[in-house]
């Protein structure tokens, strides 16, 4: 396989052969734009995306939904009927020709004929799980490879509706770092709330700020779109990275 390279680096090398391909003014920091929607799917800035491996995710067909009322209606229909431990954190997975033993951080052993791990790769990454046997070199290099993105959302409640009726608002810029966009969720819930969110260095920048910083910065962007917006009656600040 040839060496890989990211996107912002294809893109670089595309130009410098190719000059007349380079935009300017407002279709400049409208492919910006493009690229922070590409960087938000992905979690990541462009110079940490595969060139080779971007395309490779296989979409489900049909159009997006959104769940309005959260996951947890579906979390509890499957939930009903199984024994399921809350607040009990695994430190040990310990395989047996036979069986399997989870023990968690309070000391306690579970034990089974056979155990699915579903763990996020953060955790994985962490190594605050210890298994034995360890796990296949080949799958340990996978999970020091990959990498985990961030991508945080600002939620921002208003007392009445003052955007157009449209899925995005976007915020252009000559970076991606200064472009911005947040999803109307008027659209699909009825309620007067957009959602700010902001991906790659930009969203662990922002998870220094203090909630309250956050959301007046999400607003600020805000405010670059529609310079009379009005103040949010509250926000909620997600942390993920």
């Amino acid at each position: 396989m040839k060496e890989d390279i990211s996107i912002a680096k294809a893109i670089a090398i595309v130009l410098e052969r190719n000059p007349h391909l380079r935009q300017e003014g407002i279709a400049h920091d409208v492919l910006q734009w493009y690229l922070c929607r590409m960087e938000g799917w992905f979690a990541t800035d462009a110079d940490a995306i595969s060139l080779q491996c971007w395309d490779q995710e296989v979409l489900l067909p049909g159009g997006h939904g959104l769940m309005v009322r959260g996951y947890r209606p579906v979390i509890n229909t499957l939930a009903k009927g199984l024994d399921i431990r809350l607040g009990h954190r695994v430190v040990e997975i310990v395989r047996h020709w036979n069986r399997v033993e989870v023990t968690v951080s309070n000391g306690k052993t579970f034990v089974a004929d056979a155990a699915v791990i579903t763990v996020p790769l953060g955790v994985l990454k962490s190594n605050t799980i210890k298994f034995e046997p360890r796990l296949p070199e080949w799958k340990e290099e996978a999970i020091r490879e990959l990498s985990v993105g961030v991508e945080n959302k600002i939620v921002l409640h208003f007392s009445e509706v003052f955007w157009p009726n449209v899925e995005f608002l976007g915020v252009v810029s000559s970076t991606t770092y200064g472009c911005s966009y947040f999803l109307n969720l008027h659209k699909a819930t009825g309620h007067a709330v957009l959602v700010y969110m902001p991906a790659g260095r930009l969203a662990c920048d922002i998870e220094k700020m203090s909630d309250e910083a956050a959301a007046q910065f999400a607003f600020s962007q805000l405010k670059k779109i529609l310079p009379n917006a009005a103040e949010p009656l509250n926000y909620l600040v997600s942390h993920w990275g």
